[in-house]
């Protein structure tokens, strides 16, 4: 698998660490809520070496109590797509 599998890795290390949530804890609190999610699962979200499905996307933004849209990065300006 590439690095850079994903685009909301960066913000769910921001927004656990906003909170002052390990990634101990942040994986439990997704488990919770009903996705399973390890820590090592986790740190390769964030780390961005693991892709991440539409339904933990939607988890992960429910546990943090943001929208999914909040996950990712703004778009470019001046139409330019992302090429990581």
């Amino acid at each position: 698998m590439r690095r850079n599998a994903n685009l909301i890795g960066p913000n769910v290390v921001k927004f656990r660490c906003l909170r002052g949530w390990t990634q101990e804890e942040l994986a439990g609190k997704i488990q919770l809520a009903g996705c399973y999610m390890t820590r090592d699962m986790l740190a390769n979200i964030e780390t961005r070496r693991r892709t991440v499905t539409d339904v933990q996307a939607d988890f992960i933004a429910d546990v943090f109590g943001i929208s999914t849209a909040e996950l990712f990065p703004p778009k470019p300006r001046g139409g330019a797509r992302r090429r990581d």
